[in-house]
């Protein structure tokens, strides 16, 4: 079966240099690596295979590049956030348990300008809020795929802060004979989740798989509720949460097939619908609020055979609906208000993307072109649905990259985007009543671009790249028009932009048992849009600009067969550096200065493979005075396996063992203490 040319277009965008390959493929044991021996040879991804003991599942192709595969998650009892968070460079911030609204930041970046993608198609929604990663579901996801220092052409080119794709399992390995895996768990807070998972070929040149998931947990932990006295302690109490139920049920499927003349094609498909109750704050406490969601996307792609050798082509199109509504708890609940009638508000979308790419692959030029547009319908849902809105957007996007010797090439990257807004109904339901929006304001012409040099050869021990680039985000539909409770509408909002440098080297030891990275970043923000809120209402405005300077750190090492170490440490100052003199030189809101993470795993005898992990953050603030402080926090996670069969695994998890967690009167979730899981992975 070929390779597809998104893939390999994939692939040229992001290898740090040649030499990367060969030296990581003998370094770091994922699921694509079936024995211990780090001399084994490195098979295909799969579709998470038990056949080797589990350890980091973290492929750190590049220092602008990184590949998670499931085996960092399955067992573990860790949320999306975390998995990813324990990478250099990224901080997350999680409002809960499972399914609590989750983001993470990439090199002081913030969470709304992260593209989050599901199989290459954005989740970030017009809403322009961060999208929620805690509502994926990792028991349907094959691999995570991280961008650091860009946005690649594949994904459109335009954004701020890097690119974050879920990559759901797929039918690329089935066989023909039916495989797959089915998983189950159950841990503290009545948490449960299970999953199931086949993949077939169907016939010779067509395969199948299928993934069904269901996840639930009360969320009803106990926190400390300090009745609204941050320094007074004999008013606090001991609570558990109420109203915190999350339920998720979810899937995907594909289906491949290779036509005659050399025409393959991909239809694909993933779903899930969402329901969660609101609690509230530590001392609000509600009993009707709740959350509904629901998401479908379909998704279409047809390769079109070789052209001359070197020009590959692949076109496609993806529809996509997704619907949220929320449903006000406070002062309502609190006096007993339980009609069928009590205030919800939301949004519902539907778009329609189609794309056309190109590939040219030479000798020692290669070069990708991508034209995509989309046609979007916004409208709101609930107690009133009177606001519309459609958004048409197209985009050109492109890279090259030229070697002009075997330890030297350049990429070069750029795109051009432009939306159109026109509202058709602007009555919007807020906190407060009712608001009206009449009109829209056509955006410019938006445009980014990267130029990377590569250093270094293959099979070699030492490589380098260093990069430069303009970017930008424009404002979404919340931030233009406040079609949100409590906010308010700003239709003159310009681009956030940036100025991003990046600077990394990586080394290896003779034997290439273990790899170390160093990465210097440097992002000059401009136009940033922060919320200004007064009383109860919120609006956006271009006000913020920002100076984040850093430094990454990584050591994978696997000095006896016996005994894996990732250490992976992150220095920065995200400074603000706006002209209002109260915020000039403060640090940025969520952003620390130091943040380390450390993992051990030991194989032992009897196939036993134990995990422990350590995350440690320094001080940040939740606002951009640096008033309301968050203390520094140390987390300590464990696991352990067994694999008494080929295809069976039993873990056990604890996570946060020693029960440190932030707990603060303005945090509306304060985060679960410890946590015990055990689960079952059984192959078939």
């Amino acid at each position: 079966m070929r390779t597809t040319s998104f893939c390999k277009t994939a692939t040229v965008a992001v290898l740090l240099c040649c030499a990367w390959e060969n030296t990581f493929a003998q370094v770091e044991v994922t699921s694509k690596d079936v024995a211990v021996d780090d001399t084994a040879p490195v098979q295909d991804l799969g579709v998470s295979e038990i056949s080797a003991p589990p350890v980091s599942g973290i492929a750190v192709v590049g220092t602008d590049y990184t590949e998670i595969t499931a085996s960092a998650w399955e067992g573990r009892g860790l949320s999306a956030t975390e998995i990813l968070s324990s990478l250099s460079g990224i901080q997350g911030y999680t409002q809960g348990g499972m399914g609590s609204f989750q983001t993470v930041s990439i090199r002081g970046i913030a969470a709304r300008n992260i593209l989050i993608c599901l199989d290459g198609i954005p989740l970030n929604d017009a809403s322009g809020g961060a999208p929620n990663i805690g509502a994926i579901d990792l028991n349907n996801i094959e691999k995570i795929e991280i961008y650091k220092d860009r946005t690649p052409a594949k994904f459109g080119g335009s954004g701020v802060g890097g690119v974050i794709n879920f990559v759901s399992k797929n039918a690329v390995h089935a066989s023909k004979t039916p495989t797959g895996r089915i998983f189950a768990s159950y841990g503290s807070h009545n948490t449960f989740e299970g999953s199931a998972q086949i993949n077939a070929s169907v016939t010779d040149s067509a395969q199948f798989s299928a993934t069904a998931s269901m996840r639930h947990s009360d969320n009803d932990y106990e926190f400390t509720n300090r009745n609204g006295t941050l320094y007074n302690d004999s008013d606090d109490t001991k609570e558990k949460r109420q109203n915190a139920q999350f339920t998720e049920y979810s899937g995907n499927a594909q289906y491949r097939i290779l036509h005659g003349n050399g025409f393959f094609s991909t239809l694909s498909g993933s779903i899930s619908h969402t329901e969660a109750g609101n609690p509230g704050h530590e001392d609000s406490q509600t009993y009707v609020a709740k959350f509904t969601g629901d998401m479908s996307q379909l998704l279409y792609r047809l390769e079109f055979p070789e052209l001359f050798g070197c020009i590959l082509t692949e076109a496609g199109i993806t529809g996509k609906f997704e619907k949220n509504v929320s449903a006000s708890y406070y002062p309502l609940d609190k006096i007993g208000y339980l009609s069928n009638t009590y205030r919800e508000y939301g949004l519902a979308g539907y778009r329609l993307s189609p794309e056309i790419s190109g590939t040219l692959s030479l000798q020692d030029f290669e070069a990708f072109v991508r034209f995509a547009g989309s046609a979007e319908r916004w409208e709101s849902r609930g107690s009133l649905q009177e606001f519309g809105l459609n958004r048409y957007t197209g985009s050109i996007a492109g890279n090259a990259e030229y070697s002009f010797t075997k330890w030297f090439s350049l990429l070069a990257e750029g795109n051009l985007l432009k939306s159109i807004d026109d509202i058709d109904g602007g009555k919007v339901l807020m906190s407060t009543g009712t608001a009206l929006i009449s009109d829209a304001t056509d955006r410019d012409l938006s445009l980014g671009g990267m130029l990377q040099a590569k250093f270094g050869k293959k099979d070699s021990w030492i490589g380098a790249n260093a990069s430069i680039g303009r970017f930008y985000r424009k404002p979404q539909l919340m931030e233009l028009y406040g079609v949100y409770p409590g906010t308010l509408s700003n239709p003159n909002l310009k681009d956030e932009t940036a100025l991003k440098f990046a600077a990394g080297i990586y080394m290896s030891t003779p034997k290439k048992r273990s790899v170390l990275r160093a990465t210097y970043f440097e992002t000059h923000a401009e136009n940033g849009i922060y919320w200004v809120t007064s009383t109860n209402l919120m609006k956006a405005f271009n006000i913020d600009q920002s100076l984040i300077r850093g430094v990454e750190l990584e050591l994978d090492s696997r000095p006896v067969d016996f005994f894996q170490a990732v250490l992976h440490g992150t220095i920065q100052s995200p400074r603000d550096e706006g002209s209002n003199k109260a915020y000039n030189g403060n640090l940025l809101p969520g952003e620390p200065i130091y943040s380390y993470n450390a993992e051990g795993t030991i194989f032992l005898p009897l196939h036993l493979s134990a995990i422990f992990t350590m995350d440690y953050r320094s001080t940040i603030f939740s606002d951009r005075l640096n008033f309301t402080r968050q203390p520094a926090v140390t987390r300590y996670n464990a696991s352990l396996a067994w694999q008494p069969f080929e295809k069976t695994r039993l873990v056990f998890a604890v996570n946060n063992i020693t029960d440190e967690t932030y707990r603060n009167i303005y945090t509306p979730y304060p985060a679960p203490g410890r946590e015990y899981k055990v689960s079952l992975i059984q192959g078939f």
